[in-house]
């Protein structure tokens, strides 16, 4: 089937599917389609399984937890996808620049890319063009709009035609949903014929993760600058490291003393515990990678500057330990909040952080390694975070582990947790006061009426559990 026909229908069911609806069961299903389409392209392009199956699992958690970072997700892993149709063994941060840019200037592209070679064109090129094809598309959409245009002045000249016509429902035809369905076309058609960016392909694949080992002639020839660089480089390790330790000597010092610790203090403690790390973090990889970018790996007689670096990855593991330790803390007895979340999450990508750098060290690899993998980790990492729906995490958490749950930030968050919270409010009248139970009642009121007023496109989990009870 012709490249425009396949982009015409599927703008076509974009539009039935997400026309004036938000987000729930239509995305599931144009991800489907977007995968089939991209299938039958399987003689120029190969799918990457892995990453389809995290596209169309982004779709599903949308389903199950249409929430703004979950839609977020999925549209991050929808522009991979792409990139990942158009280069399957390129890097993660490549194939997302070329799904997005895919998306916006592939069709401007093309046609000058076409522009330029129109002089070198093959008669076997033109036939796979079909221009009579084209022509009666062409023809078609003419006689759709000339058909419009004539009928509506037709219709005022006689009663009977026009009473013909207005039996006939137009009322799906208009300026927003016809842009709305071009929108659909031109996304399918950059989808179906993407840009061309073989260079940049060819330049990522020609990157290698690891260094390029030097000859002996010039180990030898640069001996001098090297040996100064594994001095200097030991020295302010040996620092570091010393400072380091005194401060988690410090750190432990503060967590085993028996006065009982403030909520402030503990706050404190965390904030300036993280920003510690992030310190600590930037200054270990700025460091690792100057060192350790080139010859100096190479060098006989370089253990010392490496059992340094190691010792060095080791005390920021011991800080990431006890600032992860103060945080769940911190949420044992305050609740759990989404700036509390987000320090877990970081000192996890902080950890995968440090093991890349202690691999960069140990086995030899360049900075195109270390941008490669944290990039995939961060990805994976935001796929994983999609899968929970945090809004009722967050407030089971407080409701059922917290004696004094700080109702007020819970009925802040989305939507999601209403009936969490109208439930709570039903069955502990006495610790609700009569002004939160009005503003739950609302929030849940609201939910309602939303959740009844959806299409079977926006349907999400709760529609299908809802009619099944019923």
């Amino acid at each position: 089937m012709n490249i425009h026909i396949k982009a015409i229908v599927s703008a076509l069911v974009f539009s039935l599917l997400f026309y004036s609806k938000s987000f729930g069961l239509n995305l599931f299903l144009i991800s489907i389609l977007v995968v089939v389409l991209v299938s039958t392209l399987r003689n120029e392009r190969s799918l990457s399984w892995s990453y389809t199956m995290a596209y169309i699992g982004t779709a599903i958690f949308v389903f199950l937890n249409p929430s703004d970072f979950t839609i977020f997700v999925h549209f991050m892993t929808f522009m991979v996808f792409v990139g990942k149709s158009i280069s399957k063994k390129s890097s993660l941060y490549l194939t997302w620049f070329l799904g997005s840019s895919n998306m916006i200037i592939a069709s401007i592209a093309n046609y000058m890319e076409q522009k330029e070679n129109k002089a070198n064109q093959t008669e076997k090129k033109k036939l796979e063009n079909s221009p009579k094809l084209y022509n009666r598309i062409k023809g078609a959409l003419a006689a759709i709009a000339l058909l419009f245009l004539f009928g509506m002045l037709y219709r005022n000249a006689n009663p009977v035609f026009g009473n013909l016509i207005g039996q006939v429902n137009l009322d799906i035809i208009s300026i927003p949903w016809l842009f709305f369905t071009l929108l659909g076309y031109i996304i399918f058609l950059h989808l179906l014929r993407p840009l061309n960016a073989q260079e940049l392909i060819t330049y990522d694949l020609a990157q290698n993760n690891e260094l390029q080992k030097p000859t002996e002639i010039v180990l030898i020839s640069e001996k001098k600058k090297l040996e100064g660089e594994h001095t200097l480089g030991s020295m302010i390790f040996i620092a570091l490291n010393f400072l380091l330790l005194i401060f988690l000597i410090t750190d432990i010092i503060y967590l085993l003393q028996h006065t009982e610790i403030t909520n402030s203090g503990l706050s404190q403690s965390v904030h300036q515990g993280v920003y510690a790390l992030m310190f600590s973090i930037v200054c270990a990889i700025a460091l690792i990678l100057y060192f350790f970018r080139g010859n100096l790996n190479y060098l006989k007689g370089n253990r010392r500057i490496k059992v340094l670096t190691y010792i060095w990855v080791g005390l920021n593991v011991l800080l990431v330990a006890f600032t992860t330790y103060k945080n769940y803390t911190y949420v044992e007895t305050l609740g759990l909040t989404y700036k509390r979340i987000g320090v877990f999450i970081y000192l996890l990508l902080t950890l995968t952080g440090l093991l890349t750098a202690y691999i960069k060290v140990a086995q030899l690899k360049n900075f195109i390694y270390l941008v490669r993998t944290n990039i995939a980790t961060v990805f994976a990492f935001l796929i994983v975070s999609a899968a929970i729906p945090w809004d009722k995490t967050v407030t089971w958490q407080n409701l059922n582990k917290i004696d004094q749950p700080d109702i007020d930030y819970l009925i802040s968050l989305g939507d999601r947790n209403s009936e969490q919270l109208y439930n709570y409010a039903k069955n502990n009248k006495s610790k609700v006061n009569s002004e939160t139970k009005k503003r739950i009642g609302e929030k849940y009121t609201d939910f309602l009426d939303q959740e009844s007023q959806k299409t079977w496109q926006e349907y999400t989990l709760y529609q299908f559990i809802k009619n099944e009870n019923k």
